[in-house]
């Protein structure tokens, strides 16, 4: 059941839902592969441990800190009752958002300057998160169409970095490309042809497959494997790296890539609803909000023990999409199994050390599923210039953050929270046209029809463009073209209005109406379909079909009569 009552409907390519309890085996495996694609990530906290020169041994008990915040966070997300989480199924991951910033703070103060503003960040982002819901204005369902959409875009680009630029300064070898085919091909292969526990975990096994292939082939060396081996199997993390401190001078870029770190968050956890629901058609704000204070109460979990900052996972939404598993069980394993991993150092660093192209072929093929949702979303909506704009430009605006990645590094080091993420930086960019474009915006609008021989032909396009304007649903609009239609015709030959009929449309985020005010008959209501006699022997028959027939389009009509004048009203859920 979502959010406002109404019981979600399975779409066709989830086998899963999120209250769903799918079988044990199922439930481990896609623990496993959530497990394995999140913990590619963890190159950041390691990148903090070589800024802050840490120690071998300090740097591993960070890794190990990690993991048990991943755990934390995960397990919050999932949580289905209550003030925090969002219930569904969205692992925690190291984000790069606070990267800059971060380095920023272990530059000037150590690791305990990161972690005391990590911290804060956190109670900041905790704060935005209880403002969601008066947000809901500035993410009308077209936009969360295009924050899906990016979540695809930004997964695609960086696995195509990872497969075509992966930082060795030389272009990708016969080894590296045998073994990204392999990778997404077991993928694919056991995606489309598979419907077992192999179809429902692909991605554990197309990574499984890639590190069998790239050892033999040099790809991942055995000088690295050996460096693994010599770790301990079961370890303890250390506490010696932790501690706290706090600067003034860092205030803002924490601000800023706190609240970026929530619209990210919120973005994805939409993605992650519109995954659970065949009739989803805007996003419920509210596990949305609890969602984000969920993610913003692990930044400061990670704060805490001194560990790098942590956001939704968009690889796993992803993942989420592709495999058709959104179980919260499968939550609870991944929690587990993270934490386990938190005490054996050995598989951790193996999980760091996972191939490029490994991860490169799992990013390309869990954004696939992403971007058709996202389509969808989009597509579902018919737009005027504004919207239009509004569409396009934040789309622009993501793959341009892609697309050119310097030039947007060379923005103010403030900017780098908002600009280092396409998803980030394309929502926030949609945020704020958005709000310009409510400017001189009516939410209600008139026109005038002559009785005589009304134009139904304006009708539909005055219909069609007033749900243009406000970003109405394709379907809702068709069907308000053709009642509108159907009214007017029927009032102008039965009701024998005197003078001009006024139709006026109003619009909010739920809910479409049309209003129809002429002097004349009072228009009938009429409940029962009217019998094949009555239609045929009775004068106003075939007017009582058309009133029936009303209902067949609306989501309800009403009547009513003041001061001569009669009102029909029509009103249909957005």
């Amino acid at each position: 059941m979502n959010g406002r009552g109404r019981v979600a409907r399975k779409p066709a390519n989830m086998r899963y839902l999120a209250d769903d309890v799918p079988p044990l085996a199922i439930v481990i495996v896609n623990a496993l592969q959530y497990a394995a694609v999140t913990s590619s990530f963890l190159v950041f906290p390691l990148i903090i441990a070589r800024e802050a020169h840490l120690t071998t041994a300090a740097a591993d008990s960070m890794l190990s800190w990690a993991m048990l915040v991943l755990a934390l966070g995960t397990s919050l997300q999932a949580l289905p009752h209550g003030p925090i989480g969002s219930g569904y199924l969205a692992p925690s991951v190291m984000t790069a958002i606070f990267l800059g910033p971060s380095i920023a703070a272990v530059r000037i103060g150590g690791l305990a300057l990161m972690s005391g503003m990590t911290i804060f960040s956190g109670a900041v982002q905790a704060v935005f998160s209880r403002s969601l819901n008066k947000l809901r204005t500035l993410l009308p369902p077209e936009l969360a169409g295009v924050v899906i959409f990016l979540v695809g875009i930004s997964n695609g680009v960086v696995g195509l970095r990872y497969l075509l630029a992966p930082d060795t300064g030389a272009l990708p070898g016969l080894a590296h490309w045998i073994v990204a085919g392999v990778t997404l091909g077991v993928m694919v292969a056991a995606n489309v042809w598979s419907r077992g526990v192999l179809g429902l975990s692909c991605a554990l096994f197309g990574m499984l497959a890639g590190y069998i292939v790239a050892i033999p082939l040099g790809v991942l060396s055995y000088d690295k494997l050996a460096e693994v081996a010599t770790l301990p199997v079961l370890a303890a993390p250390g506490i010696g790296q932790i501690g706290w401190s706090f600067d003034a001078t860092l205030i803002l870029p924490f601000v800023i890539a706190a609240i970026a770190n929530g619209l990210k968050g919120a973005a994805l956890l939409t993605a992650s609803q519109r995954l659970l629901d065949a009739d989803w058609v805007r996003p419920d704000l509210k596990p949305i909000s609890r969602g984000v204070l969920a993610d913003a109460l692990t930044v400061m979990a990670a704060g805490t023990v001194s560990v790098f900052a942590v956001n939704v996972s968009a690889s796993s939404v992803g993942l989420t999409a592709a495999t058709g598993v959104a179980s919260r069980r499968v939550a609870y394993a991944t929690s587990a199994i993270f934490a386990l991993l938190a005490f054996l150092p050995m598989f951790t660093q193996l999980l760091v050390l996972m191939p490029k192209p490994v991860v490169g072929a799992t990013l390309v093929f869990t954004s696939c599923a992403i971007l058709k949702n996202g389509m969808e979303a989009i597509a579902a909506r018919i737009y005027d210039t504004r919207k239009t704009l509004v569409v396009g430009l934040s789309i622009m605006s993501g793959v341009g953050v892609e697309a050119f990645p310097a030039t947007f590094q060379r923005m103010p080091a403030l900017m780098h929270p908002i600009t280092v993420s396409a998803l980030v930086f394309g929502t926030a960019v949609g945020f704020v046209l958005n709000l310009c474009f409510r400017i001189g915006q009516r939410q209600t609008t008139t026109m005038t029809v002559e009785p005589v021989a009304p134009d139904v032909q304006a009708l539909a396009r005055f219909v069609e463009t007033c749900g243009a304007a406000w970003g109405a649903r394709r379907d809702v609009v068709l069907r308000a073209e053709h009642a509108v239609q159907e009214l007017v015709e029927s009032v102008a030959e039965y009701c024998k209005p005197h003078g001009p009929m006024r139709l006026s449309t109003s619009f909010d985020e739920f809910k479409l109406d049309l209003e129809l005010a002429y002097t004349g008959i009072a228009f009938p209501t009429v409940k029962d379909r009217p019998t094949a006699e009555e239609i045929v022997d009775r004068d106003d028959g075939a007017h009582r079909l058309a009133a029936f027939l009303l209902q067949r389009y609306a989501t309800g009509v009403s009547t009513s009569l003041r001061n001569g004048i009669c009102t029909v009203r029509l009103h249909f859920d957005q």
